[in-house]
């Protein structure tokens, strides 16, 4: 099953200006086998933050989103900045490669 993404069209635009990225293309992160959630929360709202390494632009992006019965509501999607990207890559070294590391 095909998980519905949705945005506020003036949010989406902003964000595309400042970071140069669509949410359109947050299923980069979404849909990533590497991908790290995290709970966040901001103005009451339960949020997650979801973190890959995307092979298409070689770095770190991170997607902001709500979870809802409608689908996810992407809030941000932007380059990982430095202290996110060590979070990152410490879990990635350690919890990913600890259980899936027979995978590879």
């Amino acid at each position: 099953m095909n998980t519905r993404y949705f945005w506020d069209d003036a949010k989406r635009q902003g964000n595309l200006e400042k970071h140069g990225l669509d949410f359109s293309d947050a299923d980069l992160v979404l849909t990533s086998n590497y991908r790290l959630d995290l709970p966040s929360e901001r103005n009451g709202e339960r949020r997650v933050q979801s973190f890959a390494y995307v092979f298409e632009v070689l770095t770190v992006l991170t997607v902001v989103f709500l979870p809802g019965a409608e689908g996810l509501r992407i809030i941000s999607f932007r380059r990982a900045n430095r202290s996110e990207r060590e979070v990152y890559h410490d879990w990635l070294d350690h919890d990913w490669l600890e259980n899936n590391g027979d995978d590879i």
